[in-house]
């Protein structure tokens, strides 16, 4: 009785442990859907925090751009500011310094109008108020150059020579260059030639030809077009010449010190007047003489250097050489040098304008200055600086439309630049002439020849194509005989051959058998076609050295006919240079 019993009483207990089993992992259960509960609540609220932090990023980012866009726009404004406040000194600097320099422009522009002096010779013009006008002037303006200039010419109404003599002093210590030219101008409105002339030879005696001002462009029209007359023609004519064989010289002990010839602005202009050899031209002749080619063309090309030039003389100038000394009207050149050299401002007054300008385009663009240094850079023109006198030429001859001269300016610049560009013609040539060989080496299929390049020596290079067949039909009979029988390989093929068919082969079984079996019939067909091919082989060395032949024979009769027409050509554009000479010679500088 107590074993069931004990056996009801452990099912018992074992009952009340599962059942408290069970009651916890309710309560276990219970607890985990609370923790579930919580986590999503958290998730949920880590998601908020997300979408929070990313709209946060969004506002800082666009509080960065506004406040970068701030500060760029901030300094852009302070960039203003003070263009704006430096441009408000300057200008009032620039009425100090420079507005009495208008009125004295005005001034001068009046004097020298022919109406003003017709005026006061009727007697329409007090000549005390001109007198009076210029002191006043003189008085405002004692270290500007025209101002006393302008006293200069008031006082020849008055035929006081002394006064007129202290004032042109003056103006020329002043400035001499701008002096001089302005009383040449003057002279030559108010009709008086010889004296024009004469200041206009003090003019040029004055110049640096190394900086040429703008203006010097419209004299030279004035000057060729004669409307300062025939001798100021003369003067313009000597000290171009001067100047030109300075440079010259110059230029010769310099390419004497460097050893060398090359290298300036005529040299480049006259070697792009030069023929260009095609890439589709003398192939033949090219493939043969191999690498002596390049040198070869080059003295070519430099050799029609007097044709171009000669060439684009004749189209530059279509009427000759003597149409410079043709009569010319009245084209107005003095006033608009007058007009230009009145107008023209002082170092000290273009250097204040510049940085007006500068300012007023920082102000214009806002502040922002790479596009304020942009627009400044593109609205000066090319010709804002001085020129020198070799650039002044090159641009009249080579550039009409940037040096924007008439046609007998540039003829006259034409005069001045010859002796150059004849000289540069003729070391072109001379050059030319030096590397132009007596013979030249033509290799064609292993085979070589000096052929000469005097056209009459080469008419006897005909027995050249025989020479060469009869040398490529003896190296193919060479060729040929030593066509025989490579006993040798027959002896080894058929010891393979004798050896694996009596050897191997019967000994084995399978795929061996069969590979060593069709080694012994390939050996015995190699011995066969050994002994049998010789007459094939020699047919077709015999053809190959045939079609060598034909080839190189083609070849060199092509090349030598293009040889012979190089070098007459090229002797034929070396023979130009006289022409040049001649059709130039009449524009040597007097």
């Amino acid at each position: 009785m107590d074993d069931p019993l004990e056996t009801r009483s452990a099912l018992d207990r074992l009952t009340e442990r599962v059942d408290d089993i069970e009651a916890g992992q309710a309560r276990h259960e219970g607890g985990l859907h609370g923790v579930r509960t919580d986590v999503s609540r958290l998730s949920g609220d880590v998601t908020d925090v997300r979408h929070e932090v990313a709209g946060l990023k969004s506002e800082v980012t666009d509080t960065r751009q506004t406040l970068d866009t701030f500060i760029e726009q901030y300094g852009r404004d302070r960039e203003v500011a003070k263009a704006q406040a430096e441009l408000n000194r300057l200008t009032t600097e620039w009425h100090a310094d420079f507005a009495q320099r208008k009125h004295t422009r005005a001034l001068a522009r009046g004097l020298v109008h022919t109406l003003t002096a017709q005026a006061v010779h009727r007697n329409v013009v007090n000549t005390a108020t001109v007198r009076a006008c210029t002191e006043e002037r003189l008085l405002l303006e004692p270290t500007y150059w025209l101002a006393p200039a302008t006293m200069a010419v008031a006082v020849r109404f008055r035929a006081e020579e002394d006064r007129g003599e202290s004032a042109r002093a003056h103006a020329t210590a002043l400035d001499a260059a701008k002096a001089n030219l302005f009383f040449s101008l003057t002279c030559s409105r108010l009709g008086n030639e010889t004296e024009a002339a004469a200041w206009m030879d003090l003019y040029l005696q004055s110049l640096d030809p190394d900086e040429l001002g703008q203006e010097f462009f419209v004299v030279l029209d004035a000057i060729a077009s004669k409307e300062l007359g025939d001798e100021a023609l003369g003067y313009t004519r000597q000290a171009m010449s001067r100047w030109n064989q300075e440079r010259l010289t110059f230029s010769t002990g310099a390419r004497r010190v460097a050893g060398k010839s090359g290298g300036t602005q005529l040299e480049s202009r006259l070697l792009n007047l030069r023929s260009r050899i095609a890439e589709n031209q003398y192939m033949a002749l090219r493939e043969t003489c191999g690498d002596d080619w390049e040198a070869l063309r080059d003295g070519w090309e430099l050799a029609t250097v007097p044709e171009g030039t000669l060439n684009f003389l004749r189209r530059t100038f279509p009427d000759g050489p003597d149409g410079v000394d043709s009569p010319v009207s009245y084209s107005g050149h003095v006033e608009s040098a007058l007009e230009r050299l009145i107008n023209q401002q002082e170092p000290d007054e273009a250097d204040m304008r510049e940085r007006m300008r500068r300012l007023e385009r920082v102000i214009e663009h806002g502040g922002d200055l790479e596009a304020a240094n942009r627009a400044h850079e593109s609205s000066l023109g090319p010709d804002a600086g001085p020129v020198t006198f070799m650039a002044l030429l090159d641009r009249a001859v080579f550039e009409p439309g940037e040096a924007q001269l008439s046609q007998p300016a540039r003829r006259m610049a034409f005069r001045a630049i010859w002796p150059s560009m004849e000289g540069v013609a003729k070391r072109f040539t001379e050059s030319s002439r030096l590397r132009l060989p007596r013979h030249i080496t033509l290799v064609v299929a292993d085979w070589s020849c000096a052929v000469p390049t005097d056209p009459k020596a080469m008419a006897k290079t005909n027995t050249l194509v025989d020479e060469l067949a009869t040398q490529i039909e003896q190296r193919t009979q060479v060729q040929s005989d030593a066509v025989v029988r490579r006993w040798p390989r027959v002896c080894a093929a058929l010891g393979v051959g004798c050896l694996t068919g009596s050897l191997i082969v019967p000994f084995i079984d399978g795929v061996a058998r069969w590979f060593f079996a069709t080694l012994t019939v390939c050996m015995f067909a190699w011995a066969i076609w050994e002994i049998l091919s010789v007459p094939h082989r020699k047919k077709r060395v015999r053809q190959h050295g045939n079609q060598l032949r034909y080839n190189s024979v083609t070849t060199l009769s092509m090349a030598l006919d293009e040889c012979e027409e190089f070098f007459e050509e090229w002797r034929e554009a070396m023979e130009q240079m006289p022409s040049l000479t001649l059709w130039g010679g009449n524009h040597k500088m007097d």
